[in-house]
C-alpha cells in the first residue's frame, strides 16, 4: 500500500500536470479538425485535469 504523498511530492505533480495540460491544448489548437488525433488529445487533456481535481482536493 502507498503512503500518503508529501507536499512536496504533491506539490511537485501538480505542476507537472499543469504544464502537461498546457501543452496539450496547446496541440489541441493546432491539430487540424480531421485528424482523430483530436480525440487523443482530448481525452488526455480530461484525464489531467481529473489529476489536477484529485491533487488539488488532496
Amino acid at each position: 500500500m502507498r503512503e500518503e504523498l508529501s507536499p512536496l511530492e504533491r506539490e511537485v505533480l501538480r505542476k507537472l500536470a499543469e504544464k502537461a495540460l498546457k501543452e496539450l491544448e496547446e496541440a489541441y489548437k493546432r491539430i487540424p479538425d480531421i485528424d482523430n488525433g483530436k480525440a487523443y488529445l482530448f481525452r488526455g487533456k480530461e484525464r489531467v485535469r481529473l489529476m489536477l481535481k484529485v491533487l488539488e482536493e488532496g
